[in-house]
């Protein structure tokens, strides 16, 4: 028991901001972290469900609704996820060689198609809760709430299931100290819970969610295996983002 509260208190303290106890970063703390990634994803789309209740009772504008809503994940986690997803643009477009690629991702400074990017993101994203906000549905709503449980979901499956391309990096360090075979059995438990809920709430939207999520996974695991050679945190990040966007994409058509 000690050791799945010390995973669940290093998952939360390295993958979002909020407080947990001081918990050392040892081999077997590690072991079981994957296995309560997800839960970060559900305290999201908790507090974005309560986020459009007070946006709705107070009548926000769309536009503030949207911009919060956008921004909301990012404060949450502290935008190390979308630090991944810029890394990963600034060194896809750089179009350069594996070897340069994984060196921009490593790199700390910003590029100018992070930052690109980065907008085209965020305006995609606001533009997609708005159309969210202006349909008014909390069926709708609790979709991108179980969305936020399954971005997740995915994205541990890629660092449990795919080789990482460096022997180094957060990739590196959590899937040679995890417990694989425990994490394996976790995620696939939330990834079919997952399913079912959105099954549940909307049929028609989880096959749209599905149908979105299964193309990006498809492509990213080419785009990895032909231009990286494996995972890093920087594109379990890039993954995590692009699974985020098309479920609320879903959620609102």
């Amino acid at each position: 028991m000690k050791k799945l509260m010390r995973s669940f208190a290093i998952c939360f303290s390295m993958y979002s901001r909020i407080p947990m106890p001081r918990t050392e970063w040892e081999k077997d703390s590690m072991r079981y972290v994957f296995c309560f990634f997800p839960l970060i994803g559900l305290v999201i789309g908790i507090l974005q469900a309560g986020w459009f209740w007070a946006a709705e009772h107070f009548a926000v504008p769309s536009l503030l609704y949207a911009a919060v809503a956008s921004v909301l994940p990012i404060l949450i986690t502290g935008g190390i996820h979308l630090d991944g997803y810029m890394d990963t643009c600034d060194a896809l477009f750089s179009y350069g060689d594996r070897d340069k690629k994984l060196e921009i991702m490593k790199d700390p400074h910003t590029g100018a198609f992070a930052v690109i990017y980065c907008g085209v993101y965020l305006l995609l994203l606001a533009g997609f809760f708005a159309g969210l906000y202006q349909a008014g549905s909390w069926m709708k709503m609790a979709v991108v709430g179980v969305g936020y449980l399954l971005s997740r979901t995915v994205c541990g499956l890629a660092i449990v299931w795919m080789p990482c391309a460096k022997n180094s990096g957060l990739a590196h360090l959590f899937q040679n100290n995890a417990d694989r075979k425990t994490a394996k059995i976790a995620l696939t438990i939330w990834f079919v819970g997952s399913l079912c809920l959105l099954g549940i709430l909307s049929l028609q939207t989880a096959l749209f969610a599905v149908s979105f999520i299964g193309l990006a996974v498809i492509a990213f695991i080419s785009m990895t295996k032909k231009q990286i050679g494996g995972i890093t945190g920087d594109l379990a990040g890039f993954l995590l983002q692009i699974c985020e966007l098309l479920i609320v994409l879903a959620a609102m058509i």
